[in-house]
């Protein structure tokens, strides 16, 4: 489900005046013309449904329709979709800073997946790029990727920073029982992604995952993590891309996680 996702909230007569960037993805991306509606994802997180009262060349008007003023919120769900809050379990992505192009696309799969939070790491075998000019360019990706997806998530991305400033950050943040892992490409001490999460009896409020780049993560940063709780994990796969790994990862933890209730008890259904 498409939505587009706003900057302000509106006006005491319900309506948002779209200008720039915004208008023209209103305009052009979704062609939409006056007496037409869409669901707008407001800065309190609130989905609505909006019509356009009034367009021109240079912006565009929006309004509540008044016959449905509030859609829902992002813990009960949407019109188009049923959205559980443990589908959407907080999940913070700590990626170790690959090239551009790869890293503009974990970005986008990261958020259209509903990660919470991502973590740039500048880490030993991190690509050496300009990433305090990057944020913007990520931050744009994120909006286009939650518009096109629908993610009632809102997803945000930090400061490119070290790992030690990343699990300090994390471990401020968490909350208990969090399901902390690292993907790695050694086999040798890693256990199956399963026998990780079954470890705890309780199901888990949060998760933290690592995921390196291209050069892999160094054994020196595999210690670091460990110590700071994180379970090496293992994927018998192809080789795989960063790019590929982050998303696979993600899209693992996230089935497994969600459906912990149903593997636990062997309650598998076709």
């Amino acid at each position: 489900m498409r939505q587009f996702i706003s900057s302000v909230e509106p006006d005491a007569k319900g309506c948002i005046v779209i200008k720039g960037k915004e208008f023209h993805y209103l305009r052009q991306v979704l062609r939409l013309e006056k007496g037409q509606v869409l669901d707008v994802r407001l800065p309190s997180g609130n989905l609505v449904t909006m019509s356009v009262s009034n367009t021109n060349a240079t912006q565009m008007t929006l309004q509540y329709c008044a016959e449905n003023l509030l859609i829902d919120n992002i813990e009960n769900g949407v019109s188009a979709t049923t959205l559980d809050k443990k589908n959407f379990l907080p999940i913070w992505l700590f990626q170790f800073i690959p090239k551009p192009q790869k890293m503009d696309i974990i970005v986008r799969q990261a958020t259209e997946v509903g990660v919470s939070v991502i973590l740039p790491i500048i880490g030993n075998r991190s690509q050496k790029t300009d990433c305090v000019n990057r944020m913007e360019r990520w931050n744009r990706i994120i909006k286009e990727a939650r518009q096109q997806s629908g993610s009632p998530i809102s997803t945000e991305i930090i400061e490119p920073c070290t790992l030690t400033k990343a699990i300090d950050l994390w471990q401020s943040h968490k909350t208990e029982p969090a399901c902390q892992i690292v993907f790695y490409e050694e086999e040798e001490g890693c256990k199956p992604l399963h026998y990780c999460v079954a470890k705890k009896q309780d199901n888990y409020i949060c998760a933290a995952v690592v995921v390196g780049c291209e050069g892999g993560i160094s054994p020196k940063e595999i210690e670091q993590l460990s110590l700071a709780g994180f379970l090496p994990i293992h994927f018998k796969t192809n080789i795989l891309r960063v790019e590929t790994a982050a998303l696979y990862g993600l899209a693992a933890l996230q089935t497994t996680l969600t459906e912990q209730n149903t593997w636990l008890l062997n309650e598998f259904t076709c």
